[in-house]
């Protein structure tokens, strides 16, 4: 469901040292980790919430974008908030959670948290990206696949998202999962795994490979019974941004109980 131009714009709140990078999820925009962003910002924290490239303009611009990109953008997202902030923290939904962990692998965050972060994906046809990509550009999203990142048609009215998927870029993220896993362990920084056990795009046995993946780093590993995909707009977005405020509290080393 394509919405508001300004539900993709990406946002800012300045606060304190601790800086946090949100990042969304493939095909999505900032405006799946907005609300989470604003109940952080309440908190005192730095927020930024990046639009990765290719996202929140046209589905013809995804099409043409990689995970280099991607990749790209998160570091530049890092990097701006490092020149203010003492600490930074990466947070992302499925696709961000896998750039999260990835800048993690490369040492550039303080902290990681990654929710619904894809190792197996739920649908099978995923397998043969690298044949249809020949000779298919857009496959369309269909109807259960957009009801699944939906919990009710409020939530569904916060995202701006596209309804098609470009497979090559489908493909290249894809690639892209096997080489993050196989960096796990050189992530040492604190991690927190999020997964929504009634995620219907990403395989919740996702987060078991992640936090064997992860024993170096002894994740925390938290998982929600009564979300979707978009944990960070569901039934239980109030107790995440908690649990969120929680880790990151845990990273500043202060040790203080927020309140949302």
């Amino acid at each position: 469901m394509n919405l508001s131009p300004r539900l993709a714009e990406p946002f800012y709140f300045s606060g304190n040292s601790t800086g946090l990078l949100l990042i969304h999820g493939f095909t999505g925009s900032p405006s799946e980790v907005r609300f989470l962003g604003e109940r952080l910002a309440e908190q005192g924290f730095t927020v930024s919430g990046i639009r990765l490239a290719g996202h929140g303009t046209t589905v013809e611009e995804l099409a043409n974008k990689r995970w280099q990109d991607w990749i790209e953008g998160a570091e530049n997202g890092s990097a701006e908030l490092r020149r203010t902030c003492t600490k930074v923290v990466a947070i992302g939904l499925s696709m961000g959670g896998l750039l999260s962990l990835e800048l993690a692998a490369r040492g550039l965050v303080d902290g990681a948290v990654a929710m619904n972060a894809p190792m197996v994906l739920v649908d099978w046809r995923t397998r043969f990206l690298g044949l249809a990509k020949s000779f298919v550009r857009y496959v369309d999203k269909s109807v259960e696949h957009q009801a699944a990142f939906a919990a009710s048609p409020e939530e569904a009215m916060q995202r701006f998202q596209y309804t098609k998927f470009p497979i090559a870029a489908l493909y290249s993220l894809n690639k892209a999962i096997p080489r993050v896993r196989k960096r796990l362990g050189l992530i040492s920084c604190p991690v927190l795994v999020m997964q929504s056990t009634k995620d219907q795009t990403v395989s919740p046995k996702s987060a078991r490979i992640l936090a064997e993946g992860l024993s170096a780093a002894n994740p925390q590993v938290v998982y929600w019974g009564n979300s979707g995909h978009v944990l960070t707009l569901g039934p239980e977005r109030e107790a995440v941004a908690l649990e969120v405020t929680r880790f990151v509290r845990q990273v500043e080393g202060l040790g203080i109980e927020p309140q949302i």
